[in-house]
């Protein structure tokens, strides 16, 4: 059930991942046809209410989106758990005091999500088709029940009525919704089911109709439960471990096979204690043996419930003095032996480590196998190229060493020693080692490896040292990987710190600005487009206080004028300050017909000012020109200001990133989109996870080439990668980074740290075993 689970899992993972981004498809697609929807409506009853809809979308969309993402990620999660698993209960187990009335409410609520139910199913029949078969198939199940499929019509069709129920009562404005929300979900959900169907294609389920049991004869029966064995396996050809339930596949690592063999004889004869009683195992036949040896090795390597709150007890105990001495020697001869005299077929050499420690006890013994076992998978990783697998091998002493002073480092996965190990991996996923970038980093391994055998005695915090080195190698050479990518690297540092600029501005001049209480066109303008004046004019090293000091006149300009005087003042000063109006648009290089709409805008105010307004409120005590520029003089704009403490990024100007980039004559291609009005929570935790040297694979249409993230800006708003060929380098925002991870545009290399990987083969080997018991 190890591969089942995993395939199920990772399936899971990423029909969470795509529900989110069709839950923004959605609302998106009917906020723009309610729109449409409204200007072609003649009636205006329906006109309101499909106004009241989309006021309603948009006031509330933040909630709707974490109503309904939590609807359906329930579902998932409870189908995950019941699928071809009979929890019905028969009409003999019913009696009539169980019965109740259901109301009409109920009935109709019943009715509407059938009838949507049935829309999603014509709308993607083969996905859906294709879904239903191979999970039916990857249960060993010949009959297809689509009420066993976690991700099933019905579920979305749920959580949409559900969650709209939650957001309003007025049934006219739900009714609206549900049909847009509805027409976008049957619109896309193929492609949904399409994306999910991949990761069983990737994992070798194909979708194949098989006859019913019930119509074959007994050796039919016996060929069909043969080829749902085949189905139930990740790749076209295995080798058996001497049962059919559990095949591996061929390129199983089977050298560790002799070792999980005496581990689970060990456990069997009770010479090991699995972390609890003494003993246990002894006596077990051999598939409660092979069942024992499968939850042992579980536990060795996760924390029990409630670990959080207790103090966890490891599965393996600490080292003898003796043992850690032994170890200590083989250590410092390992640091004398030079990197090319260690062939790869010797680099393990933990699994005959164990017949040399004479002294070591069946629990140390133990200890040393499962890092063997361990390193065994991590060399054989072709994610990572062969000869930084010889250096990352180095590891295994100075590792099974730390794994024996602590234990729980098996358990905890901020452990500095395994962080180090992944950190290690993670950054040359991919790398072609013939490359400077993969000369420089085979080389600062090696020294860090030799550093670890040189000085490693008990103190595990050299492995954390190591770890904060390598960062420190990794973000000085990604970013000045090459003259292109260090000019990139550089506009993004300042596009960044302009953008953050622009923020805090901003937020100064709103508070300063509305004290006056201006027109709102006259707000709109210097917000929206004199703040990007005042930032750009100190970048370039202009006397930012000149356009500073424009913003007094064009408040008191805004002002009704009480007295013939004050109109003439007005009239004397338009002039020039349209002209210098002018001259700081043409600085930001906005458009033109954004710069005649903004001067139109403001032509209407003074307008209406010089023209009189005797309907107009007049303000008393109004501020007087030389009180507001008495008010504005305490705006200062300079780079002190370019500080961030907010938790999300700040959000990054595309014209500003491009601005720069020409400026310092760097080219990149530019993905820059603004922060969603709404975001999941997970999204921050998939940009925090992102580190550099990360490998990704870059799809478009029907191509993907390799690339590797190489920097990330300080406030985590600018992301950079570049191609493994020369190409451009590739800046993301962040909210255009997360939409990429959702879409697929963009993919992890790695489904999972090495240290996890190596522990999934490990276990799949110890079910294999299970299942040979059987």
């Amino acid at each position: 059930m190890q591969f089942v689970n995993r395939v199920l899992q990772s399936a899971k993972d990423r029909a969470l991942l795509k529900y989110s981004a069709l839950v923004r498809t959605m609302l998106k697609d009917a906020d723009d046809s309610m729109a449409q929807a409204m200007n072609e409506s003649r009636s205006g009853a329906d006109q309101r209410t499909i106004g009241a809809a989309i006021q309603l979308l948009r006031q509330d969309s933040v909630a709707f989106l974490n109503r309904i993402e939590t609807l359906y990620r329930e579902g998932v999660e409870r189908g995950m758990r019941t699928m071809y698993t009979d929890l019905r209960q028969g009409l003999s187990n019913i009696s009539a005091d169980r019965l109740s009335l259901i109301d009409d409410e109920t009935v109709n609520r019943q009715l509407e999500v059938d009838h949507l139910v049935q829309r999603l199913r014509n709308a993607c029949d083969e996905n859906l088709g294709r879904l239903n078969i191979m999970i039916a198939q990857i249960h060993g199940d010949a009959d297809v029940h689509e009420r066993e499929n976690p991700f099933r019509p019905y579920l979305h069709a749920r959580a949409l009525y559900e969650s709209l129920r939650d957001r309003t009562k007025d049934e006219d404005v739900a009714k609206i919704l549900f049909v847009h929300l509805s027409n976008s979900l049957a619109a896309n959900l193929s492609d949904y089911y399409a994306a999910i169907c991949n990761v069983f294609d990737a994992s070798g389920v194909q979708a194949k109709l098989l006859a019913r049991p019930t119509k074959l004869k007994r050796h039919q029966r016996d060929q069909l439960a043969a080829q749902l064995a085949a189905l139930n396996t990740p790749n076209p050809g295995f080798v058996n471990t001497g049962s059919s339930a559990s095949p591996l596949p061929e390129d199983f690592n089977q050298r560790v096979l002799p070792v999980l063999q005496r581990m689970m004889q060990n456990l069997e004869t009770g010479t090991s204690q699995s972390g609890s009683a003494p003993g246990e195992g002894a006596g077990m036949g051999g598939v409660a043996a092979g069942e024992a040896f499968q939850n042992f090795v579980w536990k060795i390597f996760n924390q029990p419930d409630g670990a959080e709150e207790t103090q966890a007890v490891p599965a393996l105990t600490p080292a003898s003095d003796g043992v850690l001495a032994r170890l200590d020697a083989f250590q410092h001869a390992a640091s004398e032996q030079p990197e090319e005299e260690t062939a790869p077929a010797e680099q393990n050499q933990l699994f005959k480590l164990s017949e040399k420690l004479d002294q070591a006890t069946a629990e140390e013994r133990l200890s040393i196998d499962v890092v063997a076992v361990l390193f065994d998978f991590i060399l054989e990783d072709e994610q990572i190229p062969a000869s930084l697998r010889l250096q990352i091998g180095r590891l295994q002493i100075p590792f099974l060493k730390a794994a024996l002073l602590e234990p729980d480092l098996l358990q905890n996965s901020e452990h500095p020693a395994r962080k180090l190990l992944n950190r290690m991996s993670s950054a040359t996923v991919g790398l072609d080692v013939a490359t400077p970038m993969g000369k420089q980093l085979d080389a600062e391994i090696g020294r860090l490896v030799k550093r670890t055998l040189q000085d490693f005695d008990k103190d595990v915090g050299i492995f954390n040292d190591c770890l904060e080195e390598l960062e420190r190698f990794l973000e000085e050479q990604l970013r000045n990987a090459d003259a292109e990518t260090a000019l990139s690297v550089q506009a993004a540092e300042e596009a960044e710190r302009q953008s953050v600029l622009q923020q805090n501005t901003v937020n100064a001049l709103r508070d300063l600005v509305m004290s006056f209480n201006p027109d709102q066109r006259i707000a709109d303008f210097v917000l929206k487009a004199w703040s990007r004046v005042l930032v750009r004019a100190l970048a370039q090293g202009a006397n930012a206080e000149q356009y500073r000091d424009i913003l007094p006149e064009l408040i008191w300009s805004g002002q009704q004028k009480q007295t013939p005087e004050d109109r003439s003042a007005l009239m004397r000063m338009l002039p020039g300050l349209i002209k210098r109006l002018k001259i700081g648009m043409l600085m930001i290089h906005m458009p033109e017909d954004e710069c005649q709409a903004a001067l139109d805008s403001l032509v209407g105010v003074h307008t209406q000012i010089l023209r009189g307004n005797p309907d107009a409120t007049l303000t008393p005590n109004q501020p007087t020109l030389e009180e507001i520029r008495q008010e504005f003089s305490r705006l200062v704009v300079s780079g002190d200001n370019a500080t961030w403490t907010l938790s999300e990024p700040p959000q990054v100007i595309e014209e500003v990133v491009e601005g720069v980039l020409a400026q310092r004559g760097a080219t990149a291609e530019v993905d820059v989109q603004e922060n969603e009005q709404f975001s999941a929570e997970n999204d921050t935790e998939w940009l925090t996870e992102l580190k550099l040297g990360t490998s990704v694979q870059m799809h478009a249409a029907d191509t993907s080439a390799p690339a590797r993230l190489i920097w990330i800006s300080k406030h985590r708003s600018l992301y950079i990668f570049k191609m493994e060929q020369n190409s451009k380098p590739l800046i993301y925002s962040a909210a255009s980074l997360v939409k990429a991870l959702r879409d697929g545009a963009i993919r992890l290399a790695e489904y999972a740290p090495v240290f996890d990987r190596a522990v999934d083969s490990l276990m799949m080997g110890a079910e294999a075993l299970r299942s040979a018991r059987q």
